[in-house]
Order: structure tokens, then C-alpha cells, then sequence
């Protein structure tokens, strides 16, 4: 039997759990960004995310809880908001990762390939991930249904998402709930690829 998920706002005293699975769900693109090692990207994301800093700040964020332990994460916001989000974002990278690495980082955010993230009838799932002690359980699905309840409420007919091409695991449980490919990029160098995915959502 699934144990009961409750879904609360997360707070700075997560960072360190959003952290490690913030890593997870970005893989090879943190390691690109970052071009740092493991522990020092997580130490990273979890000061900006205890910042508040933007896209990666907790006021984005919802932790999901089974049996009162943290299992998931959820980081989203509305697709027309994403890029005054972004900008907020910006001034933080510099008290949290110091100014030659917080420089790296945004060069190599912004001269990223592809499309946009999101449009503007889309709620944008930024980052969604599920302890691997307790993937497999549904949570991921939950956590999916919760941001797509947040989309009716901001009146959004559609989710999106990015997921790294290498992420078969997340490619499929995507698919399998009703996201479909709108935009492939291929890997490029050592630029990892990722596909754009979609979900038009049913009235309520």
C-alpha cells in the first residue's frame, strides 16, 4: 500500500534534501553549469536555495512527505513569470558561489541551445524529484497532479517540463502521464541534450 502523501510549502530548512535531489533531476546539466564535483554542486544549490534565489529559492518550492519524512520535491511557477524569475535569480549566484564560478555558470546558462523554457500559457515545471529509496511508489505521478492542480488554479491550460535525453526513468513516467516531445536537442559537445515536453490539461 502507497503511504499518504501530504504536500507543504518548503522553507529554508530544506535545502539540503531540495539540494540533493535538485542535483538528481538535473544530472549531466549541473555538472555542466556548475563544473564543479558532486558535493560542491549540492553545497551550491542548497545556499541558493536557502537564499531564496529565484528559480532555485524555496518560495518555488513544495516538499512532499510520506509517514512525516520528506520522499519528493516539486519546483514550478507560471511560465509568463519565468523570466523575471530568472533575473531575481542573477545577483544571488555571487555571495553563493563566489564571482569567478557564479560568472562561469551564467555564460554558460544563458548561451545554452534551444527555445524558450516555457510560454506563456504554460505552467512551468522546473525541477521535480523523488528520493531514490522511494521511487517507484507513485510519488512522482502525485507531485505531477499537484502541479497540474496549481496550472487550473492560475487558469494555465498546459504543463511543461524539460528532462535531460539521458533520463529514460523521468522520459517515460512523463510520457506515460500524458507529456509529449514539442522540442528535441541534441547533446552538443559537452553540452548534454534534453527533450521539451507539453501536456495540454483537461478542463476541469
Amino acid at each position: 500500500m502507497t503511504p499518504s502523501l501530504q504536500i507543504r510549502p518548503a522553507h529554508p530548512g530544506d535545502a539540503m534534501f531540495v539540494a540533493k535531489l535538485m542535483y538528481l533531476t538535473m544530472g549531466s546539466l549541473a555538472d555542466y553549469l556548475f563544473k564543479q564535483d558532486i558535493p560542491s554542486i549540492e553545497a551550491s544549490l542548497a545556499a541558493l536555495f536557502s537564499r531564496n534565489a529565484g528559480r532555485f529559492g524555496y518560495q518555488l518550492a513544495v516538499i512532499a512527505e510520506a509517514e512525516g519524512s520528506p520522499v519528493g520535491m516539486l519546483v514550478a511557477c507560471e511560465g509568463v513569470k519565468l523570466s523575471r524569475i530568472n533575473v531575481r535569480t542573477f545577483p544571488h549566484f555571487f555571495p553563493a558561489m563566489g564571482l569567478n564560478r557564479a560568472l562561469g555558470f551564467l555564460f554558460r546558462g544563458v548561451t545554452l541551445p534551444g527555445g524558450a523554457e516555457a510560454k506563456r500559457d504554460e505552467y512551468y515545471i522546473s525541477n521535480l524529484g523523488v528520493h531514490p529509496s522511494v521511487q517507484g511508489r507513485g510519488f512522482g505521478s502525485r507531485l505531477l497532479q499537484y502541479a497540474e492542480q496549481a496550472a487550473h488554479s492560475c487558469g494555465l491550460p498546459k504543463c511543461s517540463l524539460i528532462v535531460a535525453s539521458h533520463n529514460q526513468g523521468a522520459h517515460r513516467l512523463y510520457e506515460r502521464t500524458g507529456y509529449r516531445v514539442v522540442e528535441t536537442v541534441p547533446d552538443k559537445n559537452d553540452i548534454p541534450g534534453y527533450f521539451r515536453m507539453v501536456k495540454t490539461l483537461q478542463p476541469l
